[in-house]
């Protein structure tokens, strides 16, 4: 604001000095209305009413669920706040649920939401309304979908009816879609293509999740099943706002790394093998960077070669964000590097007793993080009682830690599965354990020896039959 009222002292003071001094006054005037109007027309305006809000504030996120803006709310639960931020999907959050947003400068959106009938509720009103209540009746049929939108159901069904489910909700999709009319021009481009690669990464991935889900491991999808990568496009930049579309050229990327590493039948990492592969497929740097950032913030903990995925990464990085971020992930994950003493935890067990992980020295320790609600971990279930069945009065504790659930679930399935080994219950994710070992997703298993130092930060799972041999080079 100085440099405004600076230019403007100018003017007056000049102002009876000449006759054209009116003309300067005019011509600086309409300049500094221009630039506030482009300052403006930058960012977007967003307010509303929150009404039986769940907090005092909302929280804005980017497509990598990072929180970009807080936004408080007043007294009678109403806000407005100017984001200044680029075009793309974004998330709102009110710390217990959360919604669709598409974001673009010049946008100037009224929002109402009631937070007993959280999705059904929302209203936008105002520049960018048509898309946002797009994105709201999107979520509400997705909702209706129900069981059929889940992998757990559609990932057992014959290829047949698969694809014949698969196509018919896509269908009622971009039906949605078309019926909205007057939608921006690129918004309409990137959901109609959003849409596509949902349904394409359901084509991809079904051989492997029907192996999974019916534990039919000589399951193979038929010679005329569709090629979901037939048209893969790795150059439209347009199309990063999407993250369908970076979840689906990274399955297209990983599938051609673990094929080149089947054919050639190495013996190399996976995740720096997948690096080289985004480094050579991926022509444009945008994209690159993407990609790399996410091999940064999801991949790192799994892979055995830390400092030389790092290395690679930083070789590719450029955006300082990204950079200090997987940086920052590096830092923790050398921290737990096998050998390194394990940090530790404090949490109850199905009986109300503390159970500490210091309590537990003298044995070999196998942690089993995981949650009622993950397909993927209940399926080792079996897999893990055989194991503690096996190793039976050796020196070896097996302790179980659910997180991101409820008491009452895990209370009931512990009861229900008669689940044996030390079940413990996690309150909640930020307990400083779950940070240090940087748990982003599970099932994740953790061996560590007598002493308290890590054998293998990312062990092997129960099903995978070299865990056996693993714990009895220890024992």
């Amino acid at each position: 604001m100085y440099k405004y009222d600076y230019i403007c002292s100018l003017v007056i003071n000049t102002k009876n000095k000449m006759k054209k001094s009116t003309l300067l006054f005019l011509l600086i005037a309409t300049f500094i209305f221009s630039f506030k109007n482009r300052e403006l027309n930058s960012n977007v305006i967003f307010s509303g009413k929150i009404e039986n809000p769940n907090s005092d504030t909302l929280n804005i996120l980017d497509i990598n669920y990072n929180i970009i803006k807080t936004i408080v709310l007043d007294k009678d639960n109403t806000f407005r706040d100017t984001l200044n931020i680029t075009e793309g999907y974004y998330r709102l959050g009110d710390g217990t649920e959360g919604t669709q947003m598409y974001l673009k400068p010049n946008f100037n959106l009224i929002l109402t939401l009631n937070t007993n009938e959280f999705d059904e509720s929302i209203l936008y009103k105002g520049n960018g309304a048509k898309e946002n209540n797009y994105l709201a009746k999107k979520t509400l049929l997705n909702e209706s979908f129900g069981i059929l939108n889940y992998y757990g159901y559609y990932g057992k069904l014959s290829e047949k009816d698969f694809l014949k489910l698969t196509d018919s909700l896509y269908d009622i999709q971009k039906s949605l879609l078309k019926s909205n009319k007057g939608l921006d021009k690129n918004f309409f481009y990137v959901e109609s293509k959003s849409l596509e690669f949902e349904k394409l990464n359901k084509y991809a991935n079904f051989e492997g999740m029907n192996r999974f889900i019916t534990g039919n491991g000589d399951f193979k999808v038929s010679k005329n099943y569709p090629n979901a990568f037939a048209n893969v496009n790795l150059l439209d930049e347009k199309l990063l706002i999407s993250p369908n579309y970076l979840n689906y050229i990274q399955s297209y990327l990983r599938k051609k790394s673990d094929n080149k590493i089947k054919s050639e039948n190495a013996n190399v990492d996976n995740i720096l093998a997948y690096v080289k592969t985004i480094k050579t497929e991926v022509k444009n740097s945008l994209i690159k960077e993407e990609l790399i950032y996410n091999v940064g913030k999801q991949d790192l903990n799994y892979t055995s070669k830390l400092d030389s995925v790092y290395y690679e990464l930083m070789l590719i990085l450029t955006n300082e964000k990204y950079i200090s971020e997987v940086t920052e992930k590096y830092t923790t994950l050398k921290k737990v590097e096998n050998g390194a003493v394990s940090p530790t935890f404090t949490l109850n067990d199905i009986n109300g007793k503390t159970i500490s992980l210091n309590d537990l020295k003298g044995k070999l320790v196998y942690i089993d993080i995981w949650a009622t609600w993950c397909l993927p971990c209940t399926k080792e279930i079996p897999n893990l009682a055989k194991m503690e069945e096996h190793f039976k009065g050796k020196d070896i504790y097996f302790v179980s830690i659910c997180q991101n659930d409820t008491k009452e679930r895990w209370e009931q399935m512990v009861e229900d599965k008669k689940l044996g080994g030390i079940q413990l219950f996690a309150p909640n994710e930020d307990i400083a354990f779950f940070k240090d070992y940087s748990v982003n997703g599970i099932p994740r298993f953790i061996l560590i020896d007598r002493n308290g130092k890590i054998i293998d930060a990312n062990a092997k799972r129960p099903s995978d039959p070299g865990l056996q041999e693993e714990i009895e080079k220890y024992l």
